[in-house]
């Protein structure tokens, strides 16, 4: 065997295990970064609440009060709130905070998500 020939091989080689070690990350990629509909039901809520958070400051900061998350105006602003049951507590300029209710899994036990208006990040209360 000439020595460019050996060289060659010694590349395919190494390409071969590179090639194989880049499908192998691959499928383990796409097998762990699945979600569950539960999840992601639960992923959409967080930052549909996040978006209420970010949307209270803004109102209040240009009306000086926050919004009635009941009022029918801002419900298209937040559809993923729509058909779930929610309780609000708003204190004028102090603060707001909002609970949500869901049981996404559908095994009759409800999830409690809460914001407020000191954060952005959801907080889960209890799990569904």
């Amino acid at each position: 065997m000439t020595g460019s020939v050996r060289i060659f091989r010694r590349r395919t080689r190494w390409l071969e295990l590179l090639a194989s070690g880049l499908i192998l990350v691959g499928l383990g990629i796409a097998h762990f970064s699945r979600i569950t509909p539960k999840e992601r039901q639960e992923i959409h809520l967080e930052a549909d609440l996040a978006v209420l958070h970010y949307m209270q400051q803004d109102h209040l900061a240009k009306h000086g009060r926050y919004f009635d998350l009941a009022d029918p105006k801002y419900g298209d602003y937040l559809p993923g709130l729509r058909n779930l049951r929610t309780k609000s507590r708003l204190d004028g300029k102090k603060g707001f905070s909002v609970t949500v209710y869901a049981d996404f899994d559908g095994d009759g036990k409800l999830g409690t998500w809460r914001i407020d208006a000191t954060a952005p990040e959801a907080v889960r209360i209890s799990e569904d």
